[in-house]
This record gives structure tokens, C-alpha cells and sequence, in this order.
């Protein structure tokens, strides 16, 4: 990442310099408010690291010209007179984190770390906004879960032989059943999608294999079922484990003598589409139950295709969200705020790829006139409840944790000596006794 770094106490910006260089940041160091304005106005930024006390200017007003970049720095605020005044505001302003002096150099790594995720997270949503991506292979991602999905689409597609998708309630199946017939040889035929479980039983045969007129009272015409505008096209079953046992059979003859007859036909009809089922159901589980035929299940599952939920591919989440926004907001008046995008990130999503679709959708309704979405937007009822929030700790909490974490190695690298273990971390031992006493640590020699 570019990093411009602001502050006045060059014993401090000098060491935080070569430390994010040896992270692989190209880094500017300055240490007065004007020369950061100055350098801001010329050069864009990924991360803005600065202090809050600056001759000339405050840090805020540096935060405040960075984040009005295109796109917006990515802002650390660091203080050593730490008021809560001072952290409410650099956060309303847009800060990532704020840290308060002294912190160990490890401790601003860690949130440079997130930094950079968050950028990359939001490199991704532009270049989607742009157009430079999209699910046409089926699934939206990069991750090693959806390319596995892909070399099967492709596998699917190559072949005729029936294709069974399971997967969670919005994960995508239908998605993942369209792609198979897009790149098959029957693209240009018909995509039949059947909801098996929308479909009265009493209707059921009718709607799959037609019927002829006269053959029921009430039918006072041909009709054509779903066998037959399928073709020589893709048949999709969705929900396939909610068809009666009767029904089951008949599909199962179907698929065996590849033809069907229509309900008060003398004839048979021939059956020539390829047949993509889904489920979201444990199919051997349901045939150990009696409630699903054991050769229906072992004549649909001849190209098994499983799809994972969305908390086992979290990276694709920012890639999905920039899908997302690309359809539901093309003129690019939303984005997503970094530190609600990482919480995004970290979030169940019981719901899958449904769910993220639908928060996001909901949360450009509830933003009113803001053009920022935060966690209030997508969980109105509160973040709380919704997130992982064990995994996004109070800033304090993280700077505690570092600094027991930096004097435990110390006091290890020193024989438990405080002395020698201030000296490595370049503070008092005044300092080190009361930082060892608040955090709770216990040191046998002096």
C-alpha cells in the first residue's frame, strides 16, 4: 500500500516507518499538519496514518482531506493525550482504529494488516462495479471452494448424464444449474425450471407430462407439460426431494425409457433433455427414511455437485457485495464502510448468498439520504446480536492484549529480569512495573 505517515516525534516515525516498509508499504513520512495538507493535495494515498497533535494542523483535518480522496484513505489515528472526545471524532470522521501512545509496533501493524484486506475488499467492488467480473460461470468468487465448483460445472456441462446439485436454502443452485446449461451444447435450447415443491400434487403429472383434451374434467384443451418445452434443452428439478413417492416413480421411468406419455395420450412422447436436479435436503438420508426412492436418487446423482455454504467461502463476500451493487445500484451512489464491510465479512450468513443479496438491498432502503451503508443499515436490529463480535475487539482491548503479549516476550527473552525487559521494550521501569500491575502479569525478579 502507498502509506503516508504524519507525525512530529521523529523517534517514533522513524522505527513505525521501517517497520511498514519491512511489511512491503511504500511509505512517506512528514511531521507537520501543513506538509501532509500540502503532499495530500498532490499525491493520493491507501492509508493514512497520523497523529492527532501536529504543529500547524490537527490530525483530524488531515483524516478529513484524505478521506475526500477518490477512493477514500483508508485512516489510523494515533494520540498520546487520549479523551474519548478525540476517538469519537477521528471514528465519526471515518477512522479505520485509533491508537493510543505508547502502543507496540505490532499492535499498528495488525490494524495495517486489516487495512489492506479492507482495501483489497474494496478494490474488488470497484472493478466489479466496473463490469470486469460476474457469475457467469456459475458462482460469484475466488475462493478455492467456488473454482472447485467450476471445473464441475464445466465437467457437467461436457457431459449428458444427470446432474444432482445440493447445497444450503441461497446458495446458488439454480445459478449453478443455469451456468451448466450455458456452457453445455444446449445453450441455445430451453431452460425449463421446475419448483417441484410450489406444484399441487394433484396437478403434479399434469404440469410434467401435459395432457390431452378431455383427458380430466376441466381440461378443455391440449396443454403442453414441462417435459415437452424442455425439449432438447435443460430440464431443471429444484427441490426434487419434496416430489411425491408416485411421482418419483413415474420420473424415474422417464429418465430409464427417456419418454413420458401425456395424461390421456394412446402415444408416448419422446424425452431428450438433459436433467439437472437440486436439493437441499440429505438425500440418503431421506431414502434410509422411505421418503425418497433409493434408484431415483442413484439415477439423478450420476454428476454429484455440492455447493458450500457462504460461511465456508467468507473471501468472496466482498466480491459477491460488488455483484451486488453493480445490479441493484449502477449508478454508484452507495458503498460500504470499511469497518462495516469487515464485520460483513465475518458474519454467519445463515441465509447464504440470499441473505447477503437481500441485507444489502435492505440496507440501501434504510440509509435514507446516507450514502455510507453501515451496520445499522444491514442489521437494524442491531449489529449485537447478528455479528461474530468476538472476533472484532474494543481497540482498547486489542492494544492491552499486544502490550501483555510484548511483555511477556520480553520478560521470556530476558530470564524474567524487568530491568533488562524495559530496556528491550524502550520503556521506564517505573513504566514497566504499572503496565505489568494493570495488566494483571507477575515477573519473579527485578
Amino acid at each position: 500500500m502507498e502509506v503516508l505517515l504524519v507525525e512530529d516525534e521523529k523517534t517514533l516515525a522513524i522505527p513505525l516507518a521501517d517497520a511498514l516498509r519491512e511489511e512491503g508499504h511504500q511509505v512517506t513520512v512528514l511531521h507537520e499538519g501543513p506538509a501532509a495538507l500540502a503532499w495530500l493535495a498532490e499525491h493520493p494515498c491507501d492509508l493514512l496514518v497520523t497523529d492527532v497533535r501536529l504543529p500547524g494542523a490537527d490530525g483530524i483535518q488531515i483524516l478529513e482531506r484524505a478521506r475526500k480522496q477518490d477512493p477514500p484513505a483508508i485512516c489510523l489515528v494515533m494520540t498520546g493525550y487520549a479523551t474519548v472526545e478525540q476517538a469519537v471524532d477521528a471514528m465519526k470522521q471515518g477512522a479505520l482504529s485509533y491508537l493510543q501512545k505508547p502502543f507496540p509496533t505490532e499492535a499498528l501493524l495488525g490494524l495495517v494488516r486489516q487495512a489492506d484486506e479492507l482495501r483489497a475488499m474494496r478494490d474488488e467492488i470497484r472493478r466489479l462495479r466496473a463490469g470486469e467480473g460476474g457469475g457467469e460461470a456459475g458462482l460469484t468468487g475466488d475462493s478455492l471452494q467456488v473454482r472447485d465448483v467450476q471445473a464441475r460445472i464445466a465437467a457437467a456441462a461436457a457431459s449428458t448424464a444427470a446432474v444432482l446439485i445440493s447445497g444450503a436454502s441461497g446458495t446458488g443452485k439454480e445459478r449453478v444449474a443455469r451456468a451448466i446449461h450455458r456452457a453445455s451444447e444446449r445453450a441455445e435450447q430451453a431452460f425449463v425450471p421446475v419448483a417441484c415443491a410450489a406444484i399441487p400434487e394433484n396437478l403434479l403429472e399434469g404440469e410434467l407430462f401435459g395432457f390431452r383434451k378431455g383427458a380430466f374434467t376441466g381440461a378443455d384443451e391440449d396443454h403442453e407439460g414441462l417435459f415437452a418445452q424442455a425439449g432438447e434443452g435443460t430440464l431443471f428439478l429444484d427441490d426434487v426431494e419434496d416430489l411425491p413417492l408416485e411421482a418419483q416413480a413415474k420420473l424415474l421411468r422417464v429418465l430409464q425409457e427417456r419418454e413420458y406419455t401425456p395424461l390421456g395420450s394412446p402415444r408416448s412422447q419422446p424425452f431428450h433433455a438433459a436433467v439437472v436436479a437440486a436439493t437441499k435436503a440429505d438425500l440418503p438420508e431421506r431414502v434410509k427414511d422411505g421418503a425418497f426412492r433409493e434408484d431415483l436418487y442413484y439415477r439423478l446423482n450420476v454428476v454429484p455437485l455440492h455447493i458450500p455454504p457462504l460461511r465456508e467461502r467468507a473471501a468472496d463476500i466482498p466480491v459477491l457485495l460488488g455483484e451486488f451493487l453493480a445490479r441493484h445500484d449502477p449508478e454508484g451512489r452507495y458503498r460500504i464502510a470499511e469497518d462495516t464491510l469487515r464485520r460483513l465479512a465475518q458474519y454467519e450468513w445463515p441465509g447464504n448468498v440470499r441473505e447477503l443479496e437481500n441485507s444489502l438491498r435492505r440496507a440501501m432502503a434504510l440509509s435514507g439520504r446516507a450514502r455510507v451503508l453501515r451496520d445499522e443499515h444491514f442489521f437494524p436490529g442491531g449489529p449485537a446480536g447478528d455479528l461474530r463480535s468476538e472476533e472484532v475487539l474494543p481497540l482498547r482491548e486489542v492494544v492491552r492484549r499486544a502490550e501483555a503479549e510484548a511483555i511477556r516476550k520480553a520478560m521470556a527473552a530476558t530470564g524474567g529480569r524487568k530491568i533488562k525487559a524495559a530496556e528491550l521494550l524502550g520503556i521506564s521501569r517505573k513504566v514497566m512495573w504499572q503496565k505489568m500491575k494493570d495488566l494483571g502479569l507477575s515477573g519473579d525478579k527485578d
